[in-house]
């Protein structure tokens, strides 16, 4: 069996992710995307709550045996950020409650695409981290996702090409890579992995089991950050914050002046020291 187009989607999604992530942490002063999380009236089947926990379960078996990697990691940078990627996948701990891995949506035996059958038989969406949240759309399956360009006007077919989203959630403008803006979404949104700022995935990120990995990847100066006393209380609170604190992690390089993070409305950040 021919396992090769798996293993390129990973290390197409692992770069997109680790980049996301990366791209986040070295700003430092990331800012989170403030989406109204819903309350779901469906109640959640027994058999859609069986295959869900035989989907965690794998999820855990693939994860500790990814982890078991890190004993000897390889010595080049591809592999290296190809195992990253995939252990951040498959990391629940980036979810508010530590439930629910990127993977609980996007496993590779169903094409990088939701795997609870029940559940894509009648909801189509998936709950996220809080199960009593649905997403509003299916998850939509990442195998190609990485190879599209940033959204641009071909005048040869007179169309938009690129981006990740019909709707443009994606485009790939603000960080150069769609995929890379795509991954940086479901830690923050209410009715995914609904973590009440992006800070929060850097700052579990960094007492994961991968950080020393991570670094050497992107260099130590990716988790140096001074993280306010109460980050753990903080990230354990879920999604969406307040309106009039919509970045709740104040954060800051070590040795720096603390830094203010503003929301755009297109949501990037402006960061005032």
């Amino acid at each position: 069996m021919n396992r090769r187009p798996a293993t390129n989607t990973f290390a197409n999604r692992a770069a997109a992710l680790i980049f996301a992530l990366a791209w986040a942490a070295i700003l430092v002063c990331p800012g989170a995307v403030v989406v109204s999380a819903q309350e779901a009236s469906t109640t959640l089947t027994p058999a859609a709550l069986a295959e869900i926990a035989q989907v965690e379960a794998n999820i855990d078996r693939i994860e500790a045996e990814t982890l078991e990697r890190l004993a000897a990691p390889p010595d080049n940078q591809v592999q290296q950020i190809e195992l990253l990627g995939k252990l951040m996948l498959y990391d629940k701990h980036l979810s508010v409650n530590r439930n629910e891995a990127c993977a609980f949506c996007h496993m590779p035996e169903t094409g990088f695409t939701g795997p609870v059958s029940e559940l894509n038989r009648t909801t189509g969406s998936y709950p996220g981290s809080l199960r009593t949240r649905f997403s509003d759309r299916k998850p939509q399956s990442h195998a190609y996702a990485p190879l599209a360009p940033v959204l641009h006007y071909n005048p040869g077919q007179g169309d938009l090409v690129g981006g990740n989203f019909w709707d443009m959630r994606a485009t790939g403008r603000r960080l150069g890579n769609p995929a890379a803006e795509q991954a940086q979404g479901p830690p923050t949104n209410p009715v995914e992995m609904g973590l009440p700022d992006i800070a929060c995935a850097v700052y579990r990120a960094s007492q994961r089991p991968y950080r020393a990995l991570f670094e050497k990847v992107w260099g130590q100066q990716a988790f140096a950050i001074a993280w306010p006393s109460d980050v753990e209380q903080v990230c354990d609170q879920p999604g969406p914050p307040a309106a009039n604190d919509p970045t709740p992690v104040p954060s800051q390089p070590l040795g720096s002046r603390p830094c203010r993070r503003q929301l755009r409305p297109d949501g990037a950040v402006d960061r005032q020291l």
